[in-house]
């Protein structure tokens, strides 16, 4: 694992050399590559800093005197200048507060003194433009002797130019030194190389755009010469920066030398061992973070590499040499170890991008959720900008004190009720969650109560609602569980009482000593309940297999009519022993649906069967089959023998009887066939029961 490390350091510390090289060649080419010390941006800069001082200070100073004749005093000067403090009873009264109190001679004097002059600046406009023209005088003063001081100090410093110039308008002359010397720099200034010319103030100085304006804006223009020695050069106080300069140039050639020595050794471990930056763990970690996040942790190291690289530039090449920030050389190097493995890393994701696996991604999804409801976004978001806003101007005020005024009101209208109706929304927030923690819990308890028709309402509502379905959930387990209990022991009973006969008469045909007549009578005996406990297993293993759906129908095109016609005739005479009469009403127009034809005449005869057992005997019973919009609908009704209690939906249970004694020889799964067979039509069963009448509605849609 080390030396994988450590060829990484080295692969990494070339890296940064090579974007050194290409950040010197980039920045610094323009100083170095074909140019020389003359041509460097320092040097120029200070060549144009030589001629606008010689020209302001030294070839074209103004004559102090003939700007102060140009001095002119203007009617709005002269206003301004005399209601500067006021109108004249604000400032005679300003002075007689001044001297409030003092009453010796002296300050008596002073004091009108003071008052006549500002009395006869209201009465006399030469006085006033006097008073201006000191003013300007004494500005011009200012100026002048701010320029004496800047050409003494001109003057005094070592620039090491010389220079020879003479007036193009006047003929003046001007020169500092020898011009027959051999120079290292020259620079000549005529009609061909433009005139010296330069504003001839010193923008620097206060009040340099005033005497600009008493001079005028005729500037003159100088031709000539200045120039540099050789000496001076070598040895006078340009030295120093004529060989700073060429060390940096060495150093910038030194760094492209050694960029490019970097790029080829980089090249070489490159090819010679591909295996580099690979780092499981960190990959592994890499990637579990959002795909934006990766692509801006890689471009984030991308910019530090540059960052930390143009600083060792700057060390490098411009300080010398001496100031080489190791720290900052440890951090390229590092993040541009970083860099190498983030690509390896991200590679693989090229092809792969997957939107949804972004930090931006998730954002938008979250601000998507908070205008689901769009009432509780909103408020939330004004809400939220008045706090940040009574904030700020809570800071404010500890800032600038005189926002008081604004903050107070605003607080008292905006701030305090925005807090109060976030108070009461966080409370009643709070009430609704506590509420579904104990729903959570089992706990149903009260209503949850509903305050207006905010969102938080509608939610409590919808909470009330929930409390109400879980409510009837624990009614319809508790039932469940009821019939459940009934429904094992109705099959306990049910299965054994045949089983019982069965084995109790199968007992006595083992005795040899019965006769005949009672061995055939046993057998008839173990016929009977054989075929009541056959029965009774198919009924509740195909009840089974249609309350799993695991049953395919045959659908096929049947004639309802004729099917209800057959199952009436199939019965026609129990029908007639039962002492029950019949009333049928069956239209001789066909009624045709899709329906299984075997399995549709198990509900019509378990319907028949059920009537057959259970209805009061001398009683009348109902069948009807008529067609109503796009239904066929057949009802059949009679009055019950036994009582059936309230709740007529549990007739379908399976082993189910009115007869609760059980002394009948229904097997209790009559109405739960009938019930999966018409459900897994797509058709209705409905029962209803009024006091003793029960009364059974089946519907189908039929082919039109």
């Amino acid at each position: 694992m080390k030396k994988p490390m450590v060829k990484d350091i080295i692969l990494s510390l070339l890296a940064v050399m090579m974007v050194l090289a290409i950040l010197t060649l980039i920045r610094d080419s323009g100083n170095y590559i074909g140019k020389t010390y003359f041509d460097s941006d320092s040097f120029n800069e200070e060549v144009r800093g030589f001629e606008s001082s010689i020209v302001s200070l030294i070839l074209a100073v103004p004559d102090i005197e003939e700007i102060k004749k140009n001095i002119t005093v203007t009617t709005e000067e002269i206003d301004e200048h005399r209601y500067r403090f006021g109108s004249l009873q604000d400032q005679l009264d300003s002075i007689k507060y001044q001297y409030e109190g003092r009453t010796d001679d002296a300050s008596i004097a002073e004091r009108n003194k003071k008052m006549e002059d500002i009395t006869k600046n209201f009465e006399d406009n030469v006085h006033v433009a006097d008073k201006v023209r000191l003013e300007k005088e004494k500005q011009v003063d200012e100026y002048f002797l701010t320029l004496e001081r800047r050409k003494n100090e001109f003057l005094n410093g070592d620039t090491g130019f010389i220079y020879s110039l003479k007036n193009k308008e006047t003929g003046e002359k001007f020169t500092n030194g020898d011009m027959n010397t051999k120079f290292a720099y020259k620079k000549e200034y005529s009609s061909k190389s433009n005139y010296l010319r330069r504003n001839v103030v010193n923008e620097s100085i206060d009040n340099s755009w005033y005497v600009q304006n008493l001079i005028g804006y005729g500037f003159p223009q100088f031709e000539g010469t200045i120039a540099i020695s050789e000496a001076s050069i070598k040895n006078g106080n340009r030295a120093d920066s004529y060989q700073y300069f060429k060390k940096e140039e060495r150093f910038f050639f030194g760094i492209l030398i050694l960029g490019v020595l970097a790029a080829i050794t980089f090249i070489f471990l490159w090819r010679k061992d591909k295996t580099h930056f690979q780092h499981e763990e960190g990959k592994r970690k890499y990637r579990s973070l959002p795909i934006d996040v990766q692509w801006i942790l890689f471009f984030v190291s991308v910019f530090i590499v540059y960052t930390a690289t143009n600083e060792l530039r700057n060390g490098i090449l411009h300080y010398g040499g001496y100031d080489i920030p190791i720290f900052t050389l440890i951090i390229a190097i590092l993040t541009a170890a970083l860099v190498f493995y983030q690509r390896e890393w991200l590679k693989v994701d090229f092809e792969s991008f997957d939107w949804k696996n972004t930090l931006l991604y998730s954002w938008f999804k979250s601000l998507e959720g908070f205008f689901l409801k769009r009432t509780i976004g909103v408020q939330t978001l004004i809400m939220l900008i008045v706090i940040f806003f009574w904030g700020f101007g809570t800071m404010m005020v500890f800032w600038e004190p005189s926002i008081i005024i604004v903050w107070i009101p605003a607080t008292i209208l905006i701030g305090i009720p925005v807090l109060m109706f976030l108070l009461s929304r966080m409370s009643y927030l709070n009430r609704i969650m506590m509420k579904t923690e104990e729903m959570a819990r089992g706990v149903i308890g009260n209503e949850v109560e509903v305050r207006g028709k905010s969102p938080i309402a509608e939610h409590a509502a919808s909470l009330n609602g929930l409390r109400d379905r879980i409510k009837s959930s624990h009614s319809e387990q508790a039932k469940s569980e009821r019939l459940k209990t009934e429904l094992i022991t109705n099959v306990s009973h049910d299965l054994r009482t045949p089983l019982t006969s069965i084995i109790t008469y199968t007992d006595l045909l083992k005795n040899p000593s019965i006769t005949d007549e009672e061995r055939s009578s046993y057998i008839a005996i173990l016929d009977k309940k054989s075929m009541r406990l056959k029965t009774l297993i198919e009924d509740l293993f195909e009840v089974s297999k249609m309350a799993t759906g695991n049953i395919e129908l045959d659908k096929r095109k049947v004639d309802l009519t004729q099917l209800l016609q057959q199952a009436i005739a199939e019965h026609q005479e129990d029908i007639d022993k039962s002492g029950l009469d019949y009333r049928v009403a069956i239209g001789t127009k066909p009624i045709m649906s899709y329906v299984d034809g075997q399995k549709w005449w198990r509900v019509l005869d378990n319907l028949i069967i059920n009537t057959l057992k259970y209805a009061l005997p001398n009683t009348r019973v109902y069948i009807n089959l008529d067609q109503v919009d796009g239904e066929a609908i057949f009802v059949i009704k009679n009055i019950a023998k036994y009582e059936l209690g309230n709740d007529v939906n549990e007739l379908t249970e399976r082993f189910k009887r009115a007869d609760t004694s059980r002394h009948t020889d229904g097997s209790g799964l009559g109405l739960a066939i009938a019930q999966s067979i018409v459900d897994l039509h797509g058709g209705s069963l409905r029962m209803e029961v009024d006091g003793d009448l029960f009364k059974v509605t089946v519907k189908i849609a039929v082919i039109i």
